[in-house]
């Protein structure tokens, strides 16, 4: 969830709740909640447990039952600034703060001991500077001391923010500890700073903690593509994981090594494996979102952009949106997956077209051959241009969005029909976009991941024989790979349909048509045949009510080795990428084929046959054709 909501979302009018005293709900026991009272309450409680062991003993019982209590009893952390009443940021007053949580993060905290004690995963998806990573590691430590034999494991972008502690440290947890700013030394903290009487024996070097007292550990590693593979952990922290560039292999090694794997991250572009597994439904996700921090929070109200769509804001979200770019917003506060990319199309563009012209299909149908109907049958089908061996029938993969005349499209127009194909294995699509030519308007639109390259053909040039108009429409296809080669040979030599694209030679200056069969893709291509789908999109100049298709377009990203496609490609080869298909491709595909149709006449005025100017039409063309059959004064070939 991104801070973009299509209705407008419900707010709490009594936020932020920050009760005087909180009650643990394990232990029973009152905790004050506010800051300055929770400091002196502290200091009280710390005075009397120093003398008094069996008050030792309880408070070490009742931590051990409830991490709530612990930290909000026990743990410090650091704040280096902090909003202020008119919501700029300003230098924290106190860095060193009692950890005193709020709402969101006692349910926060409460969601990762769930899923480590029952071994489930839980994806987080953050705003920045919402204390996230430090509730990953506060769990980890209370388990720490209070969990027997479990074994857990860090792992973030690089080693030196997981640690840089230097040789063994001497008198730990007390003296010379790593930087706060690592995982590890956000441990370090957290511990020097608890009494000596609920410390155990510990050993502590470089990446790795043992409580010798009952055998929990803590190891970090940095993100590698075997990170963690060859071990065996309670659970696994993927901290920043937007930012691994090996995320996907990483999550793969670690299916074996763990039943809780716990990603924390704010996005980073919507191809990274952080952002697939966010969208995928396939993990749980809690959501740690800025307007859920008491200060950030403050004053939070809904407004309305130019779209139509729904964002939450406050003088603190006001302010960042003075001192940031879009994108920076969209990374660091706005959780927003597709933003936070390097996005080929204009989100603005799409959004605006979206809302002008997306809609539900008039209808959705199936559109094939008749059954028992031979391939020679089908050639000579599409040679006589003989309908009425076509089956159209409800419920299937098309989706229409035009008005149909005798079940086909208006017959007076004519159309480009674009194809880009899949390997039809279940996890890519082939698709299909028609497009009239006159109106430039997406009429109807085909998506499967079950057909093979050699059905796939078949249902084209069926949608070829549906789509009809005054002349054979115009079939283009992406032909990459060994889908596309398979696509034109039952194309072009099975089913002889003649209507198809002839390839041009891309950056020469007549760009001629060749006799390659297909639109051949090339990086300098695939740019320039995009680069038209967005220029229709923001002149107006293509009408498109696929929402899907809208949906991919802002999924497409500039590539870092080069190149544009959708973002869930972003860490495949590039034999992965030719093999995939996806409805924005066939879109380009009737743009760029449109360019190949004969310019459209449908504006000239026809003189009637019996008129003087119908006549005289008539005479020039007769005239014509009898001076072509003239011999010239210096044809012989009848001299004796």
């Amino acid at each position: 969830m991104s801070n973009l909501f299509a209705e407008s979302p419900t707010l709490d009018d009594s936020f932020p709740r920050t009760p005087t005293i909180w009650e643990c709900p394990l232990t029973g026991l009152l905790v004050p909640k506010d800051p300055e009272a929770n400091l002196q309450w502290r200091a009280e409680l710390l005075a009397a447990a120093e003398k008094d062991e069996e008050l030792q003993v309880d408070l070490y019982t009742a931590c051990h039952q409830s991490i709530l209590f612990w930290l909000n009893a026990f743990a410090f952390t650091l704040r280096i600034f902090e909003p202020g009443e008119d919501g700029l940021v300003k230098q924290a007053e106190n860095k060193h703060i009692n950890w005193v949580t709020w709402e969101i993060q006692d349910r926060h905290v409460l969601r990762i001991e769930h899923a480590i004690d029952e071994g489930t995963s839980l994806l987080t998806d953050k705003s920045r500077d919402m204390g996230a990573t430090w509730d990953h590691i506060g769990v980890y430590t209370h388990r720490f001391l209070f969990r027997e034999s479990e074994s857990h494991l860090t792992i973030s972008r690089n080693e030196t923010v997981v640690d840089i502690l230097d040789g063994l440290p001497k008198h730990y947890p007390h003296g010379t500890l790593a930087d706060p700013g690592t995982l590890f030394g956000k441990i370090d903290y957290l511990l020097s700073r608890l009494p000596e009487w609920m410390l155990p024996r510990m050993n502590r070097k470089r990446m790795h903690l043992v409580n010798l007292d009952n055998g929990t550990r803590i190891d970090g590693e940095s993100s590698n593509a075997s990170a963690g593979s060859s071990d065996r952990r309670t659970s696994v922290f993927l901290d920043e994981m937007a930012k691994m560039k090996e995320g996907e292999a990483i999550w793969r090694s670690l299916g074996d090594v763990t039943a809780c794997k716990l990603p924390c991250s704010t996005p980073n572009g919507a191809g990274t494996r952080y952002s697939k597994l966010r969208m995928s439904g396939q993990i749980p996700v809690f959501i740690l979102a800025w307007w859920e921090h008491p200060e950030k929070g403050k004053a939070r109200y809904i407004a309305k952009d130019e779209l139509g769509r729904f964002r939450i804001r406050s003088p603190w979200y006001d302010a960042e949106c003075e001192k940031r770019s879009p994108k920076e917003m969209a990374i660091e506060i706005d959780m927003d997956h597709i933003g936070s990319g390097d996005l080929f199309f204009e989100s603005n563009i799409i959004e605006e077209h979206r809302k002008l012209h997306a809609r539900p299909p008039r209808r959705t149908v199936s559109i094939s051959w008749k059954k028992a109907l031979s391939d020679e049958a089908i050639a000579e089908t599409l040679r006589r241009r003989d309908y009425k061996n076509i089956s159209v029938s409800p419920k299937g993969d098309w989706k229409v969005w035009c008005n149909l005349i005798n079940g086909r499209p208006d017959q007076n127009r004519t159309y480009t029909i674009g194809c880009d194909i899949g390997k039809g294995q279940g996890a890519s699509n082939s698709t299909i976009s028609i497009m009239c030519n006159e109106t430039r308007e997406k009429i109807a639109a085909f998506a499967s991941a079950q057909y093979p390259a050699y059905e796939f053909a078949k249902i084209a040039v069926a949608a070829c024989m549906w789509a009809g108009g005054r002349s054979r429409p115009l079939l283009i296809w992406e032909n990459n790979g060994d889908p596309g080669f398979d696509f034109q040979r039952i194309v072009t030599h099975t089913y002889s349909y003649p209507n198809v694209y002839f390839d041009r030679v891309a950056g020469t200056v007549s760009e001629k048509k060749g006799k390659r069969l297909g639109w051949r893709s090339t990086p300098e291509k695939k740019a320039q045949a995009l680069g038209m789908l967005r220029r229709v999109y923001a002149r107006g100049q293509f009408i498109n009510h696929d929402d899907k298709a809208l949906d991919e377009a802002l999924t497409y990203v500039e590539y870092e080795g080069g190149g544009i496609g959708p973002a869930a490609l972003l860490e495949e080869s590039d034999a992965t990428r030719k093999a995939h298909g996806d409805r924005v491709m066939a879109d380009a595909m009737c743009i760029v084929g449109r360019g190949e149709m004969p310019k459209d006449r449908a504006g000239e005025t026809v003189a009637p046959t019996r008129s003087f100017a119908g006549r005289m039409k008539q005479w020039k063309r007769a005239k014509t054709v009898v001076d072509k059959n003239k011999k010239t004064r210096f044809d012989f070939t009848d001299a004796a």
